[in-house]
């Protein structure tokens, strides 16, 4: 299957932003961003702006992936 890129496909419209599922076993109060479906970020209750951000800038997403993690 190949893949050809449509300059009327927006690469961001692949995010959304969900309240935590129950069955993801973590607090329902959070954020979940997802991609395709799958989680790939969680943000505390009071923090939909960044969830939302994560969601819509590559930029932010980016910046977010590239910091250094405490156990490297």
């Amino acid at each position: 299957m190949s893949y050809k890129p449509n300059s009327d496909n927006d690469p961001n419209e692949i995010y959304a932003v969900i309240a935590t599922p129950a069955e993801l076993g973590g607090p329902t109060d959070w954020w979940t961003v997802t991609a395709h479906g799958v989680p790939v970020r969680h943000f505390p209750p009071d923090k939909r702006d960044l969830a939302e951000r994560f969601a819509t800038d590559p930029a932010y997403r980016q910046q977010y992936a590239s910091k250094k993690k405490a156990y490297d």
